[in-house]
């Protein structure tokens, strides 16, 4: 099935600065074992990648394949370790999620919100609040 997705994420860092990223694109639905997979591709810079947003009952994660690889899984007051590899190198990110509201309940809507608290090596501290809606067409 193909869908809408708009993704919101804002970056607080350890000084309350905020930054903000916006992504509105198109994407592939698929049902499998009681999970949703949401697969879309993005291009910054002439580089693609392909992230695939799975969700669980209880938990996200998000995979993304391409540039840069990664790993992300949220669950409420999980605490998490990802390698996050670039062409600048590695980097070790910790991630504390803080908030997680999966919310199927509208037919053909799914709605997201992610809270977590990451740590970037000694590099980047701050608090990522993600809000994701996919509709999904017939």
């Amino acid at each position: 099935m193909n869908a809408k997705v708009n993704i919101v994420t804002k970056q607080y860092d350890e000084n309350g600065k905020l930054d903000i990223i916006k992504l509105n694109t198109t994407a592939d639905v698929y049902y499998k074992n009681n999970d949703i997979y949401v697969v879309y591709k993005e291009e910054e810079e002439g580089n693609k990648t392909t992230s695939t947003i799975k969700i669980s009952e209880n938990e996200v994660s998000i995979k993304r394949f391409g540039n840069t690889n990664s790993n992300m899984s949220f669950k409420k007051d999980n605490i998490d370790e990802i390698k996050y590899r670039t062409p600048q190198g590695l980097f070790i990110i910790e991630t504390k999620t803080t908030k997680l509201k999966i919310d199927k309940n509208e037919e053909k809507c799914i709605k997201l919100d992610i809270d977590y608290d990451i740590k970037i090596m000694d590099l980047f501290k701050g608090k990522n609040k993600i809000n994701i809606l996919v509709e999904i067409k017939e």
